[in-house]
């Protein structure tokens, strides 16, 4: 976590008219004033990465300092080495935001080793510049789904913060509670929801503490970025006490965040706004205040005299809502339905036990495109519990939900970093479907496809490279097929499938064949129009970037340009967070 600031107009003018005065000067008497307009295009980067309209302008300008620093390093003195540090560390959260999470994990990565160099000379305060840069890596880490490595950089930073804790005054509480919260919604996002209440209580306890011993110096209140702080964290804990079923445990955690934005809405008002969308990053929405309504969550949903037909109508309005965008809003839907269909399950009938499997796992997809990673593992793995306990009674009606359920337990496995288990449950979900296709070629052949591409992805981040390619090499044939029949429809599908058969390719370093699939991919990416949130444009942007860079290193300059032009209107394109 960082603690928020709303860069003033008044202090971006000044910096911006400082960086052309400084230009200006370096222009006329090149190496006098390049520290000087290192520092002043530091200061300006991180105003302007404030303004959401202005991230790409950030981008450059905190590049430029960088390039500068990095030319002064080299003398070897401390204070061009921290300005490359500061501008890298700064430089990679701008490339996350935007999204190029390969850039801002490579960028941190460096951030992070510069760090612990400057730590190595004991300049002053560099530790906790070292444990800030390292729960920065941590979450690019994550983004790229290398989350065992994130949490041993989370884990680093909490130490350090721990040890920098002053005994006496308390000073450092603050920054300590922050890693501690980071440590527990990483841990919350890989499933690991026990030690994820430790991490939060602590952090929240830490928090309290840091309170009471700013009340105890003169003047000490909090800043409002603190306290939106610990808002989060408490309600990260509420929610994870809700979700192990412990919500009397939770109820005093949700008052807490009540009162916390109470204190922050009265103090500033337009910070409320921050707080909320703060919030939204770990599940906060309307009617959260009192309450909460988790997707796995049971109770509180009234039965009526047709629950499945009230079941049906929640999962086709979620579904509806997930459709045009509203995450949020879908999930809500289909955690109502959860709870109705666990209310009718009870009586045990076959149809009200696959009703609320089918809504399990609609609610799993929903809660992974609004990025609740750990309760969308959750909601799955039920979902395939409640079909293998019940693929005996009816095989042709659990069979086909059992393969979608376990096709998307793979795939919940595999965002947490669990690449080694998501393998079998997505091997299953091929054979399943190859039983399908096989009886109902019509109906079953697309679900083939996308499993097979599935299964390729899974076997890769498991180094299984040779069984990858074949499994994938089988998709893109299964999905030019498709294709031909429908070309709209098939679209998307055979996109994927051509770039993932282009970075299997490249794994195996067969580089010459590694053109042909990117440049049929890039090609028909030009009619691709509408974007489901569950296309994951972000992830298919990141592949084409990466084989653009692949593709120039092996000289195939043209089909690089027109391989990292169509990343680029993709990440454009791609949905925005909270859409």
């Amino acid at each position: 976590m960082t603690h928020g600031e709303t860069p003033g107009t008044d202090r971006t003018g000044e910096a911006e008219r400082t960086v052309a005065a400084l230009r200006r000067a370096e222009a006329a008497d090149p190496g006098r004033h390049v520290a000087e307009l290192g520092y002043a295009l530091l200061e300006l980067g991180s105003l302007i990465a404030g303004d959401p309209e202005r991230h790409g302008e950030s981008l450059d300008v905190l590049g430029e300092a960088a390039g500068l620093y990095r030319g002064l390093a080299e003398d070897g003195t401390d204070l061009p080495l921290v300005g490359l540090a500061v501008a890298l560390d700064r430089q990679a959260l701008g490339l996350g935001v935007v999204g190029r999470r390969e850039e801002a994990r490579a960028t941190a990565l460096e951030a992070v080793g510069l760090w612990r160099r400057i730590v190595e000379r004991h300049i002053e305060g560099s530790r906790g510049e070292l444990a800030a840069a390292l729960v920065n890596l941590g979450n690019q880490l994550a983004e790229t789904g290398r989350h065992h490595e994130a949490l041993d950089r989370i884990t680093e930073a909490v130490e350090i913060r721990r040890s920098l804790v002053d005994p006496v005054s308390g000073a450092g509480r603050g920054e300590l509670a922050s890693a501690l919260g980071d440590l527990g919604i990483k841990l919350g996002e890989m499933g690991r929801q026990t030690e994820a209440l430790d991490a939060l209580r602590a952090a929240v306890g830490t928090y309290r503490e840091s309170e009471a011993a700013g009340r105890a110096r003169a003047g000490g209140t909090r800043g409002t970025g603190e306290l939106a702080e610990h808002a989060a964290v408490a309600f990260a804990a509420a929610r994870t006490l809700a979700g192990l079923g412990r919500a009397e445990e939770a109820r005093p955690y949700f008052a807490e965040v009540a009162a916390l934005r109470a204190e922050i809405t009265a103090r500033e008002p337009g910070a409320s706004a921050f707080l909320d969308h703060l919030l939204a990053g770990h599940g906060y929405g309307s009617g959260y205040g009192s309450g909460y309504g988790s997707g796995g969550g049971g109770g509180g949903a009234a039965v009526g005299p047709d629950p499945l037909g009230e079941v049906d109508r929640l999962n086709a309005r979620g579904l509806a809502l997930a459709d045009s965008g509203q995450v949020e809003l879908a999930a809500e839907a289909l955690a109502e339905a959860a709870a109705l269909g666990r209310t009718a399950a009870a009586g045990r009938t076959l149809g009200s036990v696959v009703a609320l499997a089918r809504t399990l796992h609609n609610l799993g997809l929903v809660l992974a495109w609004s990025g609740r990673r750990a309760e969308a593992l959750q909601a799955a793995d039920e979902a395939v519990h409640l079909c293998r306990r019940h693929l005996v009674d009816a095989p042709d009606t659990v069979r086909p939900l059992l393969a979608e359920a376990v096709d998307s337990l793979g795939s919940r496995l595999a965002v947490l970093g669990r690449h080694g288990d998501a393998v079998a449950p997505a091997t299953e979900a091929v054979a399943l479907y190859r039983q399908l296709a096989h009886t109902d070629p019509a109906a079953y052949e697309g679900e083939l496809a996308r499993a097979l591409n599935n299964l390729g992805i899974r076997l890769t981040d498991s180094d299984r490279h040779a069984e990858a390619l074949a499994v994938t090499e089988q998709a893109v044939d299964l999905h030019r097929r498709l294709h031909r029949r429908d070309p709209e429809a098939q679209l998307p599908g055979l996109v994927h499938a051509l770039s993932n058969l282009a970075l299997r390719l490249a794994r195996v370093e067969r580089a010459d064949e590694v053109v042909g699939p990117t440049t049929e991919a890039v090609g028909l990416l030009r009619s691709l129009d509408g974007i489901h949130p569950s296309n994951d444009v972000a992830a298919l942007a990141e592949s084409l970037a990466w084989l653009a860079w692949y593709l120039r290193k092996r000289g195939h300059r043209e089909a690089a340009r027109e391989t990292a032009r169509a990343a680029e209107e993709l990440r454009r394109r791609a949905p925005k967070p909270g859409r």
